[in-house]
């Protein structure tokens, strides 16, 4: 049995991690290949870490960035990849954002390969053209298999055409849970930025300083706080990131910086250093496909504020945080406040954080997939 996966870009951390291991529980008898079309993106150029060592089997088509490369380029490799390796199982990550994706699809039905899809995409996080989503439903029509994030991705096939029991994989969003506990553990032994970060309780967000994050919304949330609440003293807010708004960002802290603590942007390693001094996570994004860095702040034990745009609401977020309604500065507050105000039940919250992220450990998600795939290659 030869399943290939084809993949965008070979740097995503987060995705090495499943293929790793996917690559630790596929059984002797599978031979499974990642192909990754480009190296990386150009977004991510100073992120890149060369000394990575991939611990699975891949075939890198482009050693270059993906925006660099022609779209006939890509299909004619990606499409004569899926000839050359003969395939039983085509998992494709990905599917109506780039040409050679689509097409890998629609190819590998037309050989009469089994078809899965990967979606992260939801039908909220995207402007949609009647066009775009025609072309879905109809690629949703040749597939044999999904695995999607969680529910909202989920949802959203099944309203393209999907089928409850079409679904190999529902708690597809994982991070490398095993490096960022243990970076989190030693950073919290070692007392971490304890020279500079003075409040015992802190709030954090974590991202790219960029107006579809809506980073303004929160600053002004946590001053209002501070400015009323007594018990809001002991509160500070990491804000660790770079973007474009880092100047206007940096402006509004300086209004009323007491106890605002803003960073620049680290290599995903670091940040669990940052989550040992916090308790509570907020996303207040306006749109977010999903957000893997709440999985990463609940891996650590912290509470959860997102908003109501951020496609993990569903899954990750029910008694160890709340959900505010997106850019209603408000909601957000009452939501901060209850945190604030209540010690015993953020305790409580964070510890339920910790139960709820264990149905998303890599490890199981990985064993789901490959008992998905094997169910797949021998359905009629």
């Amino acid at each position: 049995m030869r399943i290939l996966i084809i993949h965008n870009i070979l740097w995503t951390h987060y995705k090495s991690v499943l293929f790793e291991a996917i690559e630790r529980q596929r059984t002797d008898k599978m031979e499974i290949c990642v192909l990754q079309i480009a190296k990386n993106d150009i977004s991510r150029k100073n992120m890149s870490s060369p000394e990575v060592n991939y611990q699975y089997s891949f075939k890198l088509l482009f050693d270059d960035f993906i925006e660099n490369i022609p779209t006939f380029k890509k299909v004619q490799a990606v499409l004569g990849y899926i000839r050359s390796y003969k395939p039983d199982v085509v998992n494709v990550t990905g599917w109506a954002g780039d040409l050679s994706l689509t097409l890998a699809i629609i190819f590998s039905f037309l050989l009469g390969k089994k078809v899965v899809i990967s979606n992260e995409s939801t039908s909220f996080d995207h402007q949609r053209s009647f066009l775009k989503e025609f072309l879905k439903k109809v690629l949703v029509k040749m597939s044999d298999g999904f695995i999607v994030f969680g529910k909202t991705s989920k949802d959203y096939l099944i309203e393209l055409g999907a089928k409850p029991d079409q679904f190999i994989e529902q708690k597809g969003a994982v991070v490398d849970d095993k490096t960022i506990r243990k970076v989190f553990e030693k950073a919290k032994e070692e007392i971490f930025l304890s020279e500079v970060i003075k409040t015992p309780q802190n709030f954090i967000y974590v991202g790219r300083i960029i107006g579809v994050k809506n980073i303004p919304i929160l600053v002004k949330a946590f001053q209002n706080i501070k400015s009323k609440i007594v018990e809001a003293e002991d509160w500070g807010l990491i804000i660790l990131g770079n973007g474009l708004l880092d100047e206007e960002i940096e402006k509004l802290i300086e209004v009323q910086n007491k106890h605002i603590y803003k960073f620049p942007a680290v290599d995903w390693q670091g940040v669990p250093k940052y989550f040992s001094q916090s308790d509570c996570l907020v996303l207040p994004s306006n749109s977010e496909p999903w957000g893997l860095v709440v999985n990463e702040a609940m891996i650590c034990g912290l509470g959860v504020i997102v908003s109501d745009s951020c496609g993990c609401k569903d899954d990750l977020v029910q008694d160890n945080g709340y959900v505010f309604e997106s850019g209603n500065q408000n909601s957000l507050e009452n939501a901060m406040k209850s945190f604030v105000l209540d010690m015993h039940k953020l305790e409580i919250m964070k510890s339920k954080s910790l139960e709820i992220i264990k149905d998303f450990k890599v490890e199981e998600v990985a064993k789901r997939i490959v008992n998905g795939f094997q169910r797949i290659y021998q359905s009629a």
